[in-house]
């Protein structure tokens, strides 16, 4: 049976309360009371005000929280851990209620190694749970905790392809919210594939789940600027396989950095896209924080200038 621990909504009091089930879980999630109903419509009205304070003053007094990933003797740290659980969470952040609704069921559909997927208590993000192998508390918390980093590794490079993508999570100490969805999808833990793969690479022959660099978004009439401006810098940055490293990726960002000046890409989205187009680059992450900071560089100085097609 899967189990893990639930605490107060108060993110201060670091005690469990005690554990629920997998299925008691989902059961909260799609079937809540009205009077949780009643504080996330206050949540959701919070959110479209962009009322902050307000918002996580609902959360910690009216919602609990999990851990998802590992459980803990007395405070939730990692040096409390005594098992892991095999589950990691994801998190997308930022998306409209209509992107939501759509990612929630693409994920789960074309991911089985999802056990279930639902939206954030704003309505404005995809929250789920990956199954991944158990990792053995006998070889000590800190070897579990370091493949646990592996499995996440791989979970970042694949799932940090979609929009709003928050890597948060990869911390088994940090309090997952109660939520609620009427139509959660789910399956039993039983019939979930395992995530087993820690890393990724770039040879279609040899990659365990391929997906094309994608970001999921649902393109509008006149977005097709943003997404030629996107397949442009993809494709320069991708096919860096050699020296001068630096000097191709900074020309590549430097004319990004143009079309997010003239407005076609949301400047946010172009410094995300950039770090992980660099991360996933078998030649740059070699240097990840130095190639980083070059694309950064570039996209910086070429959004002095806009340059319009």
């Amino acid at each position: 049976m899967v189990k893990f621990q639930y605490y107060s909504g108060d993110i201060k009091r670091a005690n469990p309360l005690g554990f629920v089930t997998l299925e008691q879980f989902v059961d909260k999630h799609k079937n809540p009371s009205s009077e949780m109903l009643a504080v996330f419509d206050s949540i959701e009205q919070a959110t479209a005000s962009e009322n902050w304070e307000l918002k996580a003053k609902l959360k910690m007094e009216n919602l609990f929280s999990f851990t998802v990933s590992a459980q803990f003797k007395g405070a939730r740290a990692y040096v409390n851990i005594v098992e892991f659980n095999g589950l990691a969470q994801l998190d997308w952040d930022g998306l409209t209620i209509d992107e939501a609704v759509l990612f929630r069921d693409y994920v789960f559909e074309h991911y089985p190694q999802v056990v279930c997927s639902y939206l954030s208590p704003s309505r404005h993000g995809v929250k789920a749970l990956l199954r991944i192998p158990i990792i053995s508390i006998e070889q000590g918390s800190e070897e579990g905790i370091k493949e646990y980093k592996d499995y996440y590794r791989a979970i970042e490079t694949e799932f940090g392809n979609f929009k709003g993508f928050d890597n948060s999570p990869k911390n088994m100490a940090l309090p997952l919210f109660l939520s609620y969805d009427f139509f959660l999808q789910a399956r039993s833990y039983e019939d979930t594939l395992i995530w087993d793969v820690k890393e990724l690479i770039t040879d279609s022959l040899s990659q365990k789940f391929p997906l094309p660099f994608k970001p999921y978004k649902k393109l509008k009439s006149n977005d097709k600027n943003e997404l030629r401006a996107i397949r442009t810098v993809r494709k320069v940055i991708s096919g860096i396989i050699s020296s001068p490293g630096h000097t191709q990726l900074r020309s590549a960002c430097l004319i990004f950095g143009t079309r997010v000046a003239a407005g076609y890409v949301d400047m946010y989205d172009a410094i995300r896209e950039v770090e992980n187009l660099v991360a996933q680059n078998a030649y740059l992450s070699k240097g990840l924080k130095g190639y980083q900071t070059t694309a950064k560089w570039g996209l910086e100085e070429g959004m002095k200038t806009p340059n319009y097609y």
